[in-house]
């Protein structure tokens, strides 16, 4: 995908996951291609359980539309800083969705963490956890009645099935870790908005200077709150101990400010002081300076510290996306716990065990 600049026509709605992506005609889709179900009637569930469904996924269209959905996100997000003004002035979808997640960060206070011995994996989290299963559902159904609606969408049904992913995006409740498979949960929310008509092209730089960077501060709470710990090795999927789509969408938002932000000096304090507050990238070296205290950038951070050597943040970006094709939907133990459902069809067909109770 090196290289793709996706065209932005601002009347059109998000391309559906069963359509080439970004080459649909001027008006929203109105109704998705028909796929089987599986008997829960296109309830999300987990497909990718063997190296062949691995490749099934990874060799798919969908795949390849998931990868320019991010960068449809990243190119509206070319240039832009966070500011509360944008909040104010976005759709009412968009302030609604930041408003569900100031509930849910609000809901800390109300669960603080419990006094136990272990460094990682506060138990309390599990309880906001539970919380958030019990309320995800009218969470959703609030957000989705301040959309404007195709005439095609349930919006039970659909709130139905976005609480799997929105359940999904916030951690481990036994494990209590978090890692890059649980921040595609929460992509895959405004990938299904997309496909469904609910969230515009115009809308598309908000999804990520408003929404996702409020995702990114609620998650930044309960990492620090809960103490949770980094899924897989210890980081080892993330380009810091847990993300990667701050740095992709934040390497989008320093082009053309190379001269306040030169690649090579976004880990400087003066650098962090001023910009991390308007940028996911600087906020998000900050963050690792904070977790990381008394050792080099470059020791604490070597891959960061490599992609500091990238001349623009435009060839950061682009290499970020490679790498987030790679690293994380490229990378069994990531992936294989995303959900296939009515809106995102497993690409593979029929799990085995229902096409042959149907023959």
């Amino acid at each position: 995908m090196a290289g793709y600049t996706p065209t932005m026509a601002p009347s059109a709605a998000m391309p559906p996951p069963t359509k080439a992506p970004f080459k649909e005609p001027s008006r929203p889709t109105q109704e998705l291609p028909k796929v089987e179900a599986a008997p829960e009637d296109g309830i999300p569930r987990k497909r990718i359980n063997s190296p062949h469904d691995m490749e099934t996924f990874t060799q798919s269209k969908l795949c390849q539309q998931l990868v320019s959905f991010i960068s449809e996100l990243a190119e509206a997000a070319k240039g832009l800083p966070i500011t509360q003004a944008r909040r104010e002035n976005a759709s009412a979808l968009v302030r609604a969705m930041a408003g569900m997640l100031d509930e849910m960060e609000r809901w800390v206070d109300d669960i603080p963490p419990l006094a136990q011995p272990m460094r990682f994996g506060n138990k309390a989290f599990r309880q906001w956890h539970e919380r958030l299963c019990e309320r995800s559902e009218s969470l959703l159904l609030d957000v989705l009645s301040k959309a404007s609606l195709p005439d095609t969408v349930q919006v039970p049904v659909l709130a139905a099935e976005l609480s799997h992913y929105l359940r999904g995006a916030f951690g481990d409740e036994m494990r209590i870790d978090y890692g890059t498979g649980h921040e595609v949960a929460f992509l895959a929310i405004l990938f299904i908005l997309g496909a469904r008509g609910l969230l515009p092209r115009t809308d598309a730089a908000d999804a990520v200077l408003v929404v996702f960077s409020n995702y990114i501060r609620v998650m930044r709470r309960l990492q620090k709150a809960y103490v949770l710990e980094p899924a897989g090795s210890h980081g080892v999927w993330g380009l810091d101990d847990y993300h990667h789509l701050p740095f992709l969408f934040g390497a989008a938002q320093l082009r053309g400010h190379e001269e306040e932000v030169p690649t090579g000096q976004v880990y400087k304090d003066q650098i962090i002081r001023e910009y991390a507050d308007q940028f996911m990238y600087v906020d998000a070296i900050r963050e690792v300076m904070l977790a990381k205290k008394g050792a080099p950038f470059h020791e604490t951070s070597p891959m960061l510290w490599d992609i500091s050597s990238v001349p623009d943040w435009h060839k950061t970006q682009i290499g970020l996306v490679k790498m987030f094709t790679a690293e994380v939907l490229g990378k069994y133990p990531v992936i294989q716990h995303f959900l296939f459902g009515a809106s995102i069809p497993w690409p593979g067909g029929q799990p085995k065990q229902v096409a042959e109770a149907k023959s």
